[in-house]
């Protein structure tokens, strides 16, 4: 008789998620009891699927690794991970440990070898996280463009106002100015941190009361507020943004693509002076330039050798390590071309899609888009209510002002401000609208979709590391393909 570990999770803490977590139990109770099993433990987390750091899948792992249970249930592969490597992290560490995984969907039942297609799916549903990230992005965007700082924590210096950045009424603002001051003068970082530090200034940590605040001044934080561009008065907003959904690292958007609002704030450095600090910090850094790597670099190996493959650009694909070091000694050169690999891979991938049971995953995302068009729904016609308020109140503040009871600099002011609430609400109902008019489906575009993902050169080595172990060279040309779903298959390069 098996013992049971069901898994449920949702994205967030919201109270109208609890259901969610109630349906999947019920679930998990009614399948165990018909199959005469024993439901051992219930885990349930309130994270996003793309990360493997919560608490209850942490714990997860480690029953699976000390074997007190035998099977994980699942309502679906989504809620154990929406992560390619952390599925395969899971259920290679479950095979190991003889712990089956199955989901209710029916789409992964290693208990009867079902799969083959675990590494496609859990792509399609780091996909579809990817989208949603980018809709909540969008509409950051918006905000953005209204002249609203969006960040949480405002830049040292300042504190936040209805939206506004304000200078703070202490030594922080001076400091500010010295750092740049120093830094024009020929005075390093390392330095400015150093000298900040043994004087007892409190770091910006310290200053917001964050909680297990440092007391040192450290080398990147001065660095940080020497290329921020808030403290000449403009709102640049928009100027990172993750690398993807399965990342915390963070990349810089290129200028063209940021949000500037000028002249949103009272500036703390002048900006001829914020100019010359961006030019010198350019002339003093040290740039290092970076090995090249290939495509199939540390993927591509020598069958016979098992030597890694070696990348020549005269001949446009790789050769034998051994033979490319010591001549016909050792091996014979196992040549193949890069291009011809990569098309073959590609289509390889396309094959693997042909073999997807659509029905199952078109329910899955048209109920997904389903909710999500319900509840834009519900945010149109919120917005749509504070409109008509932000309308009543423009009318107020004339008849206010026709009565005399409020003067002009004063309807100028507050009508100023009622207009701006408007533009803000006006803007975030058209990008609602947008996504919610874009509610259809169609599997046969993913699929497209992810073919020219493939092709992006930016994803397609991620691709390659995350489902693929080793590809093995034969003499004649022929590649051994060692994916991590399926059993190696031959491909014969034309």
């Amino acid at each position: 008789m098996f013992r049971v570990g069901a898994y449920a999770r949702v994205s967030t803490g919201r109270e109208e998620q609890d259901t969610s977590l109630v349906n999947q139990k019920l679930m998990f109770e009614k399948y165990i009891h018909d199959k005469g099993w024993i439901f051992e433990k219930y885990y349930q987390d309130r994270k996003t699927g793309t990360k493997a750091k919560r608490p209850e899948l942490i714990e997860l792992l480690g029953d699976i690794e000390q074997k007190n249970i035998d099977v994980v249930l699942v309502k679906d592969l989504s809620r154990l991970a929406r992560n390619g490597e952390l599925s395969y992290k899971i259920a290679n560490l479950a095979k190991a440990h003889g712990v089956y995984i199955i989901s209710l969907d029916g789409m992964v039942n290693t208990m009867k070898k079902n799969m083959d297609m675990l590494g496609l799916l859990a792509w399609m549903y780091e996909k579809e996280s990817q989208n949603l990230s980018q809709k909540i992005k969008s509409v950051k965007e918006v905000g953005a463009s209204t002249g609203k700082y969006q960040g949480s924590t405002p830049p040292y210096g300042y504190y936040l106002e209805n939206g506004k950045l304000c200078i703070r009424k202490d030594e922080t603002p001076s400091i500010v100015k010295r750092i740049f001051q120093e830094y024009i003068n020929g005075t390093g970082v390392d330095t400015i941190a150093k000298n900040l530090t043994l004087e007892g200034v409190p770091t910006p940590a310290q200053v917001i009361n964050k909680k297990n605040a440092g007391t040192e001044w450290m080398s990147n934080t001065i660095k940080i507020i020497l290329s921020n561009p808030h403290y000449t008065g403009d709102l640049v907003q928009c100027r990172t943004t993750t690398i993807s959904v399965v990342s915390t690292k963070r990349k810089s958007v290129d200028r063209k693509e940021q949000k500037i609002v000028k002249g949103t704030h009272e500036l703390i450095i002048e900006k001829d002076v914020f100019k010359t600090a961006q030019k010198q910090m350019v002339q003093r850094k040290k740039n290092v330039t970076a090995p090249k790597a290939h495509l199939f670099t540390n993927v591509a190996f020598c069958a016979d050798c098992e030597k890694g493959m070696w990348f020549r650009s005269g001949r446009k694909g790789y050769i034998c390590g051994s033979y490319g070091r010591y001549g016909t000694k050792r091996c014979s050169s196992h040549a193949i071309k890069e291009d011809k690999l990569t098309d073959a891979i590609i289509n390889d991938f396309g094959n693997f899609l042909q073999e997807l049971n659509l029905d199952i995953l078109s329910k899955h995302f048209q109920q997904k888009i389903e909710r999500s068009l319900k509840k834009s729904t519900k945010d149109i016609e919120k917005i749509e209510s504070k409109i008509k308020i932000l309308h009543n109140r423009k009318i107020n503040y004339i008849q206010m002002k026709a009565d005399g009871d409020m003067t002009a600099e004063d309807f100028k002011a507050a009508n100023s401000v009622n207009i701006r609430e408007l533009e803000m609400l006006q803007a975030q109902k058209v990008s609602l609208k947008a996504n919610a008019s874009n509610h259809e489906i169609d599997l046969t575009c993913i699929k497209n979709d992810f073919l020219q993902y493939l092709y992006s050169p930016d994803v397609l080595p991620e691709i390659i590391h995350r489902f693929i172990s080793r590809i093995d060279i034969e003499e004649d040309g022929t590649a051994k393909v060692f994916y991590n779903f399926q059993e190696p298959s031959n491909i014969l390069i034309a």
